[in-house]
């Protein structure tokens, strides 16, 4: 008897937590089905719209991770960094199992100069998603930057293998085996950046700074000048293209290039020292003769 009292008792209990969850399961689905239609007023550009439903979404369950997440996403659209790094912060932690939280909020941190809390957040990303080649990207892209070469290379050559149609995973193994000092590995990657887009100006530059690099200077200038073909105002461009031409001898080509930085941008430092350099050259000449 007292056992079927206990059983009742135990039963009753059940079916009391269920009725005072229900409202809250109830309220995490229409949270999150206002979510969904704000991703979808978000993708048509109706920013307004899609600020409402999130806002609608907090309102009927205020700890939703799903509806915080997208709300520090707006936050981040709208420019509110420090206030969606807070949102992010608190979805990823609320979230340890979820690789989009920790992406999200470990690009947000790098991008506000926090490279290395950043980098952690991506390590757990991938950690999360091992054969997710774009994570394995980024986080080669921040390891970079804080000067952790050897890492930054493995994660990008794991990047490029398992998304070897993506033009940042191919560039990024062209930046990492360039720093490494593997010159033709980066010139291989670089090529392969190109292979799937053609007119990558970055990635021109870069295979015209390599090969320089190189003593390859024919290849060095063709890269620029089909570099400046496709983006005639890169002040950067002709600066390369004018310090290729000098270490080239070919003073007045070098000359021109430099001007023609100038005019871009009258600040541009190279072209002012590449002049001097011509004017410095120029003067020796004349006091030999």
């Amino acid at each position: 008897m007292g056992t079927l009292v206990l059983s009742t008792l135990a039963a009753i209990a059940v079916s009391a937590a269920v009725l005072v969850e229900r409202p809250r399961w109830e309220a995490y689905d229409r949270a999150d089905e206002l979510v969904g239609k704000a991703q979808e007023l978000s993708g048509r550009g109706d920013i307004r719209g899609a600020y409402a439903a999130v806002q609608e979404a907090l309102t009927i369950a205020p700890d939703d991770p799903r509806a915080r997440r997208e709300y520090g996403l707006q936050l981040l659209a709208g420019g509110k960094r420090e206030e969606a790094r807070r949102e992010l912060e608190a979805v990823a932690k609320a979230l340890p199992y979820d690789a989009g939280a920790a992406r999200e909020l470990g690009v947000l941190l790098a991008t506000m100069g926090d490279v290395k809390a950043g980098v952690t957040w991506l390590r757990r990303a991938a950690k999360l998603q091992p054969t997710n080649g774009i994570l394995h990207t980024l986080l080669a892209g921040y390891l970079l930057q804080s000067g952790e070469m050897q890492e930054a290379r493995r994660q990008a050559e794991l990047g490029a293998k398992l998304a070897p149609q993506v033009r940042l995973a191919q560039f990024t193994l062209g930046l990492a085996r360039w720093k490494s000092g593997d010159r033709e590995g980066a010139i291989s990657a670089f090529n392969q950046t190109l292979a799937l887009s053609p007119s990558d100006v970055p990635t021109l530059l870069c295979l015209a700074g390599v090969t320089g690099e190189l003593h390859r200077r024919d290849e060095a200038i063709r890269y620029l000048q089909r570099a400046l073909e496709i983006a005639p105002g890169n002040a950067t461009g002709w600066t390369a293209l004018g310090a290729a031409y000098l270490a080239d001898n070919r003073r007045s080509e070098a000359e021109r290039a430099f001007r023609e930085a100038l005019k871009l941008n009258p600040n541009e430092p190279g072209a002012k020292a590449g002049l001097q350099k011509l004017a410095e050259q120029q003067r020796r000449a004349g006091g030999e003769r």
